[in-house]
């Protein structure tokens, strides 16, 4: 079994104690979809989330935590950027490859270069 696929079984397992949709279980979706895109840190989330006070919920109470700490009147909120950087620095995962920004240019097409 590789290290990506045991951590994505122990998110899973960990997933399956939560209700779906709950917070610590958007934690552990978002979480695969981090290690999706960087299989090579899944040893050491592997690692971690069978360590005490590193599950989901644990993770999650980190967010929560930014959340209130950034309230606007009554309404506390954690966005999706501030959500992964604060699952990467729990557990100890790189930053974000960085994506473009703007859009791509384009190349001129010439109909020349399809005869």
């Amino acid at each position: 079994m590789t290290h990506l696929q045991a951590a994505l079984d122990k998110i899973t397992a960990q997933q399956a104690t939560h209700k779906q949709g709950s917070a610590p279980w958007c934690v552990g979706e978002q979480l695969k979809d981090i290690l999706r895109t960087q299989p090579e840190t899944a040893g050491l989330v592997a690692n971690d989330l069978d360590q005490t006070g590193m599950s989901l919920a644990d993770c999650e109470k980190k967010i929560a935590a930014f959340a209130k700490d950034h309230r606007q009147g009554s309404v506390g909120f954690c966005g999706p950027l501030d959500a992964d950087r604060i699952i990467r620095a729990f557990y100890g995962l790189p930053e974000a490859p960085s994506v473009p920004t703007g859009a791509p240019k384009r190349k001129t097409i010439r109909l020349a270069d399809f005869l």
